[in-house]
């Protein structure tokens, strides 16, 4: 075949993976501006009662205020690259500190399980707690955000899409929540500082050394259960405070229409697994407020970033 075809098959190519960088550099996040509270999202329905039995009504006047606001993405990382997935976060931009209204940062890696199926394939998490949704909303439009995603320049985007292809299999998963109930550990911890961009010797070949260790479970509760569902939750709260080991706890509240059968989370972050195991647990409540049996998911957290405030 002459050699100007196959300049042209590669010019071709590159014409297509350039028109699809810059999709991706369109369309990133985009879907962060897109995604609702759950009475924001919900359709506006003129069924008559005849029609369809009415659904049961939250009284949100009864449910607890949110004292945090929690953003996070899911991803899927391929088998055998989680250590050059790792890496990335490792040697990424971040400016997290210098921002109003930032608590507290993780990367979590989700502890492999063989007596548990996983209700998805999303093996890491990214956890950001926020102070208010007006903070979170200040990061995502301000530079921040640009520096975090591979910089303001196509070429540094270009970088960052392909570093992802290579590690990840498809885009991440937001999810955005109210944090309920924030409670900290009675005992002065340590702080823990460095964050994304904070262990710039990562080499990629090896898993970073887990910092905290992160207890979650996962509640699809009845709309008409909720408000007991919190106040059960709030009335347990303290107990966890001088436990050995713990750190802080929140109960989340899904702030969009869940995609995965889970609108409440409970977090509890703690110094190793010793700790979490000779923990006392919480009661969990009643099945008939839930939709589903609640499901324990454990995580190593990674590049933890927490301000003086605390989370």
């Amino acid at each position: 075949m002459p050699r100007f075809h196959g300049h042209g098959m590669v010019s071709r190519s590159s014409g297509c993976l350039m028109a699809l960088v810059l999709g991706l550099h369109a369309a990133t996040f985009v879907g962060v501006g897109r995604l609702f509270t759950e009475e924001q999202r919900a359709p506006k329905r003129n069924l008559h009662a005849v029609d369809v039995e009415a659904e049961p009504e939250v009284d949100t006047q009864a449910l607890l205020t949110g004292e945090r606001y929690i953003a996070s993405n899911r991803f899927m990382v391929r088998e055998g690259a989680e250590a050059a997935f790792e890496q990335r976060w490792a040697k990424r931009k971040s400016s997290l500190l210098t921002l109003p209204g930032f608590r507290w940062f993780s990367l979590m890696r989700r502890l492999p399980n063989d007596q548990q199926s996983f209700p998805d394939e999303y093996s890491y998490v990214s956890f950001t707690i926020w102070e208010t949704k007006k903070d979170f909303t200040f990061w995502r439009k301000g530079p921040a955000f640009k520096e975090a995603h591979g910089g303001g320049g196509i070429l540094d985007f270009v970088g960052m899409v392909m570093s992802s292809f290579m590690t990840s299999k498809g885009p991440p998963k937001p999810s955005f929540w109210r944090g309920l109930l924030p409670l900290k550990s009675a005992e002065q911890r340590d702080r823990l500082v460095s964050g994304p961009g904070g262990r710039p010797e990562a080499e990629g070949e090896e898993l970073l050394e887990p910092e905290v260790f992160v207890a979650t479970t996962r509640f699809n509760v009845l709309d008409q259960s909720k408000t007991e569902f919190e106040q059960l939750w709030n009335e347990q709260k303290d107990k966890l405070q001088d436990a050995a080991g713990f750190r802080f706890s929140q109960l989340l509240r899904r702030d969009q229409a869940p995609d995965d059968n889970c609108n409440y989370l409970s977090v509890t972050v703690w110094d190793d697994r010793a700790a979490y195991d000779q923990s006392e647990k919480a009661i969990l409540p009643p099945g008939d407020m839930l939709l589903q049996p609640a499901q324990d998911i454990l995580y190593e957290g990674k590049l933890v970033l927490e301000s003086e405030a605390g989370p």
